[in-house]
């Protein structure tokens, strides 16, 4: 049957996902056409690219497997280097025991020999050791402490205060002198370090304490009327120093630590 004059015909159906292509094509030529037609006869080979990628994994592997045992062989090396330097350090440790156990033994045995040969004449010996500081003493005398200035910072005592101060203890009498429990010697050093005063190199904190050996009443009048005294009494009235003396019926005071072996060694 024909269709009536000037009826339109039917317009043609578009199919469903006609309005998808655009999205399609985008998913499907991903590539620029020109691209593909210039780089397409290049394009490596599917498989020649996958033995390229099992190459670069093999590799891979070999390279962090070699790290792997440099990194064991390593620790084994640290492990084994410690396990001396420890052997080393004990047998060092044992040696300083033995050379140490030597050193005391030799030391009674010139004592001993000091007491058969010598007799009544290590009686001076030992007098001579009280008076370099070598033994620990013990007697009465006086005990003197000298306190900084609470409100005036040039009241702070230094190592020229207390260097005047013991100077003057000798020529007081003194026999035995300790400074916070510090023997004093020959040999000892009293220096400034900063703000601290340091005795053979350690640090002292105020109040100062002195502790003297001798007769109490002669160094205690003898200190008063002499150069340690009166340093004492310029720092108080022009410096707010405090300072008290008493005496003691007993003191003890020990050996000066500076005077001990710092190395022992047999050839």
């Amino acid at each position: 049957m024909s269709a009536k004059k000037g009826t339109a015909a039917p317009a043609k159906r578009r199919p469903p996902d006609a309005s998808m292509e655009l999205l399609t094509s985008i998913q499907r030529d991903t590539i620029e056409p020109e691209y593909g037609v210039h780089y397409g006869e290049h394009r490596p080979a599917r498989g020649r690219s996958r033995w390229l990628m099992l190459a670069i994994c093999f590799l891979a592997g070999l390279m962090f497997a070699t790290s792997s045992m440099g990194t064991g062989r390593g620790a084994d090396d640290a492990a084994g280097e410690r396990s001396d330097l420890i052997s080393q350090i004990n047998a060092a440790q044992q040696r300083n025991a033995e050379l140490q156990a030597q050193a005391d033994e030799l030391a009674n045995q010139v004592h001993e020999l000091e007491q058969d040969r010598l007799g009544q004449q290590v009686r001076f010996d030992d007098s001579a050791q009280v008076m370099s500081g070598v033994i620990p003493v013990s007697g009465p005398g006086i005990v003197l402490i000298i306190t900084d200035s609470p409100d005036d910072e040039t009241g702070i005592i230094v190592d020229q205060d207390i260097r005047q101060v013991i100077n003057g203890l000798w020529l007081a009498g003194a026999e035995s002198i300790s400074v916070n429990d510090h023997r004093l010697s020959a040999r000892t050093a009293i220096r400034q370090a900063g703000s601290a005063i340091t005795v053979d190199y350690k640090s002292l904190t105020g109040p100062y304490r002195i502790e003297v050996i001798g007769d109490p009443d002669t160094l205690a009048t003898n200190f008063g009327a002499g150069p340690g005294g009166a340093w004492l009494n310029f720092l108080k009235r022009n410096h707010g120093v405090s300072w008290t003396l008493g005496t003691s019926t007993e003191l003890e005071l020990g050996a000066d630590p500076g005077l001990d072996t710092d190395n022992a060694g047999v050839r």
